[in-house]
């Protein structure tokens, strides 16, 4: 009787920390979950947006949320949505992630490329690409920036040695 009861007991334990824990995950993420719902919401306003397939988020001088998404007829497109702003380019008219990719590998085939995403550099619409390098010091972290429809180079921030 004793040891059914002590099991009783650890299956309560565990199932009441459960319920806790998953109470804790939703309630932290739902600012998170309702900052890419307003972002899809703005993007679907402002812009010829039908359909939403993912949102990121990108911080420089300004926050964007990115959604990336389709028109009516089914073209791909990116809408930068900020507080004061939306802005969308079609991507078939854009310098492809891919591309973006490849001009990164040629300058160094030893980059390893951590994330490429859209933002923004001054005025100017981007790909953004992080991505670091490893030599005899030691590891060394990038970010490159390209315009985001004609792919051209605009500058290299290098952060510190690691």
């Amino acid at each position: 009787m004793n040891k059914k009861r002590t099991i009783t007991l650890g299956v309560f334990i565990v199932a009441t920390l459960g319920v806790v824990l998953s109470r804790f995950y939703l309630n932290v993420q739902n600012e998170h979950w309702d900052e890419k719902r307003v972002a899809v919401e703005k993007a679907y306003q402002s812009t010829m947006m039908t359909k939403a397939s993912k949102v990121d988020f990108f911080y420089g001088d300004e926050a964007f949320q990115i959604v990336y998404g389709e028109n009516k007829l089914g073209q791909n497109l990116v809408a930068w949505v900020s507080d004061k702003d939306v802005h969308t380019e079609m991507t078939d008219e854009a310098f492809t992630e891919d591309q973006v990719r490849a001009e990164v590998s040629k300058k160094d085939a030893s980059t390893e490329i951590e994330r490429v995403m859209p933002g923004k550099l001054g005025n100017d619409y981007v790909w953004e690409v992080f991505y670091k390098t490893k030599n005899d010091r030691g590891t060394r972290y990038f970010y490159d920036y390209y315009t985001f429809k004609e792919g051209k180079f605009l500058d290299t921030y290098r952060l510190s040695l690691q």
